[in-house]
């Protein structure tokens, strides 16, 4: 079932401007990672480390962080802390190995990653191809800090991918496939989408984490206005890739605009929905938008494009 927002509630979790300047995000001081190990395993399987035999080719994966925003959340009246412990990648095998690690969890605000990126370090993988990684949460220091009230969070994971039963590390696993050759060098960018993850319920803030994540660092930014030209608030800016499936999302600010990283290079239908249910279950509906369906529009992304769309009519 569902989790109901009220009005109030949703008024503290929802979308914020994008486009505001947080400055420069500090890197997290995590390990990267030169020995190569299988330092994890899946739920359900045992827990296993064992070294490489040998010197196999490596390849070098950096990975940044940016976070889509939530409605009334600024940097002044809201924190979104996570306690970052690592990311390891996951093999064809569904083994796991470990990329970036921190002694201890960083805290780091993800709502101060809505335009500048988090550094999370880099390691080395064994050449070949990862189909997905995943992004290693500390629960005990990710919290929700709102106009002075801290909240717990919950996660709420239905499939919670991890092999520990009591869930004293969240494994949140991004669809971010790696792939590469000996001496090879790759830089991928995670979003960690506030916006589609977060639920506040009865003094708790419930999680259900969805990040999404793409090689290099394409952008595509733009605003949506309607047939007057005013902006159009709330509403849900949507990237469908070629295969029909939705790589992320972004909200627009008050003044009509958004941002969406954490993508692959290739070609998205970029559409915009006026009522949209989060992944955590939260309705959020456009203000400022004419009657009549979304618009949408067709783009090309290259590695490293920053493309600036014209406006969308609502």
């Amino acid at each position: 079932m569902k989790r109901s927002l009220s009005a109030a509630v949703l008024a503290a979790l929802a979308l914020s401007a994008c486009g505001g300047s947080h400055g420069t995000a500090p890197a997290v001081p995590g390990k990267s990672v030169t020995s190569q190990a299988h330092v994890r395993h899946l739920k359900s399987q045992i827990r296993t480390t064992h070294d490489i035999v040998g010197s196999p080719p490596l390849l070098r994966l950096t990975l940044n962080l940016f976070d889509a925003p939530l409605i009334g959340a600024t940097a002044s009246n809201a924190k979104f802390n996570a306690g970052i412990l690592g990311v390891d990648a996951i093999d064809t095998n569904g083994d796991s190995w470990q990329l970036i690690a921190n002694a201890s969890p960083q805290v780091v605000n993800l709502l101060d990653l809505q335009s500048s990126a988090l550094v999370l370090g880099d390691g080395m993988l064994p050449a070949g191809t990862y189909p997905s990684v995943q992004l290693l949460l500390d629960p005990a220091t990710t919290t929700v800090t709102y106009n002075g009230t801290t909240y717990p969070v919950v996660f709420s994971d239905p499939d919670h991918p991890w092999w520990d039963p009591t869930q004293t590390v969240e494994a949140v696993t991004v669809p971010l496939s790696v792939s590469g050759s000996g001496g090879e060098s790759l830089t991928a960018t995670l979003d960690f989408n506030v916006f589609q993850s977060a639920n506040l319920s009865d003094g708790v803030v419930f999680v259900t984490p969805t990040v999404a994540g793409g090689i290099s660092s394409p952008t595509i930014s733009g605003s949506v206005v309607n047939a007057a030209g005013g902006p159009v608030a709330n509403a849900t800016v949507i990237a469908t890739d070629a295969s029909g499936k939705i790589a992320n999302t972004a909200p627009t600010a008050a003044d009509g605009t958004y941002h969406i990283r954490g993508i692959n290079p290739g070609e998205y239908t970029i559409s915009v929905a006026n009522t949209f249910t989060t992944n955590a279950g939260v309705t959020v509906t456009a203000t400022g938008a004419d009657d009549g369906a979304g618009p949408s529009t067709l783009v090309v992304l290259g590695p490293d494009s920053q493309v600036s769309l014209n406006a969308l009519r609502d």
